[in-house]
């Protein structure tokens, strides 16, 4: 899965899905030393978000989360709905992400939905 950063008209980021440990966890359920703890994978939608640590006067961005998948010869776009502890962590942490745009796929036609943080729900 990958997820494109925008700010302007410009993609500025570009965020990829990785095995590899990603950010620390904190948080309900852990051992003692949870802020030592990492998760065990890390999402394309926080990698793309990695860039407003060097970039913090970014006022409005926004996201396009995209999952490839074969089909026989043919790439498709397959479902990329961001989980729920991204979709809490952007609503949390990056007010000035004003649109995550992601797709889902019903068994035949692609559903291009957006979630607006000027109401901050998921729609």
């Amino acid at each position: 899965m990958y997820c494109g950063l925008i700010v302007g008209n410009n993609i500025v980021n570009i965020g990829g899905s990785s095995p590899s440990p990603g950010g620390r966890l904190k948080g309900r359920g852990w051992s003692r030393n949870s802020s030592r703890m990492q998760s065990s994978s890390r999402h394309a939608e926080m990698d793309a978000l990695r860039y407003f640590r060097t970039h913090p006067q970014v006022r409005k961005a926004q996201l396009v989360v995209v999952r490839y998948k074969n089909e026989g010869d043919a790439l498709a776009f397959g479902d990329s709905r961001p989980c729920a502890c991204c979709i809490h962590r952007i609503l949390r942490y990056h007010p000035n992400v004003t649109r995550v745009t992601f797709f889902e796929t019903p068994p035949q036609c692609a559903i291009r939905s957006e979630y607006s943080s000027g109401d901050r729900r998921l729609k």
